[in-house]
């Protein structure tokens, strides 16, 4: 198993297995990834309401944020393209979830199934926000809670190198640009519109955005918050961060699904059809495609799609 991060984009065809493979929780064991973590888990936590009948994780990895909403929902699923990091969630978590396998822009869910929306260090891996927003609110209930995060093309950092005349993407330009080998940067206002296309509100962010420098100090005086939390509402608001944590609602669509299992509201990813489980696996009688169950993840990954 390959350590860290992804090197390369994975093949349009299989978009869905970037990280599948990859040991993805070494990348948070070293002091400035931890501090990062703590950050983000704060934040996160903070955004989410404190309760709720059913969340989705999308792109969960290995469960990195659960402790974030395990205990506020009364069903949670993690949802990730690797089966791989899923197979670890379910061993972290057991049948306190249900894991699924899937691309974020072709969820195998009725309209509605979610109060709560999860997506946290996905979008810069994405180029196509438009459908994957639209996918979002599809399965989001009316006045349902979408939190996410993306990385901002125009934060202080890449506004300073343009000042200094380095050769980089204009971080004002709207359009989005890859900045390293897996990083897709998106400019925040582009982000919004998209958002409010789809259905959103206006998104509302947090910073997060850890100065190691300051972060050491703080801790040698010995501070328990999360380094870069004081700044982060102000991050946020102005845009700053590299990296924008965000809040929006979905004020209009369908009051949510109600369902005891989470079989209930599985449809095929591909027509939106209902399916039919004969057995170890999920069948859809309209497109013919056959969904396995691996491992106790369900696998509803389209190669293609």
């Amino acid at each position: 198993m390959s350590r860290g991060l992804p090197d390369t984009f994975a093949p349009p065809e299989r978009s869905y297995s970037l990280y599948e493979g990859i040991d993805y929780e070494q990348y948070w064991d070293d002091p400035q990834q931890r501090r990062q973590d703590a950050l983000e888990q704060r934040i996160v936590s903070d955004m989410l309401p404190w309760s709720g009948r059913r969340i989705i994780d999308l792109g969960c990895g290995y469960g990195r944020l659960a402790p974030c909403y395990l205990n506020r929902f009364e069903q949670v699923v993690m949802y990730d393209g690797s089966l791989s990091l899923l197979r670890q969630a379910r061993e972290a978590f057991g049948h306190r979830a249900v894991a699924i396998a899937g691309d974020v822009a072709h969820l195998p869910f009725m309209a509605a199934s979610f109060d709560s929306v999860l997506s946290i260090r996905v979008l810069q891996h994405i180029h196509d926000l438009r459908s994957t927003f639209q996918e979002m609110h599809r399965v989001l209930a009316r006045d349902g809670r979408l939190v996410f995060s993306f990385h901002n093309k125009r934060n202080a950092h890449r506004i300073m190198h343009l000042i200094k005349a380095r050769r980089i993407a204009d971080p004002f330009s709207l359009d989005s640009a890859e900045v390293g080998p897996i990083i897709v940067s998106h400019h925040p206002n582009r982000v919004e519109a998209l958002l409010t296309s789809a259905g959103f509100s206006a998104p509302e962010y947090q910073g997060a955005v850890v100065l190691d420098s300051l972060a050491r100090a703080a801790e040698r005086l010995g501070g328990h918050s999360p380094a870069g939390l004081r700044w982060a509402p102000f991050t946020g608001r102005h845009r700053l961060a590299p990296w924008l944590v965000g809040r929006a609602t979905s004020p209009t669509g369908h009051t949510l699904q109600s369902a005891e299992h989470i079989d209930e509201l599985l449809v095929c990813p591909s027509c939106k059809g209902d399916l039919d489980r004969p057995g170890r696996s999920y069948e859809c009688p309209s497109c013919a495609r056959t969904y396995p169950i691996v491992d106790g993840v369900l696998d509803f990954r389209l190669e293609g799609a």
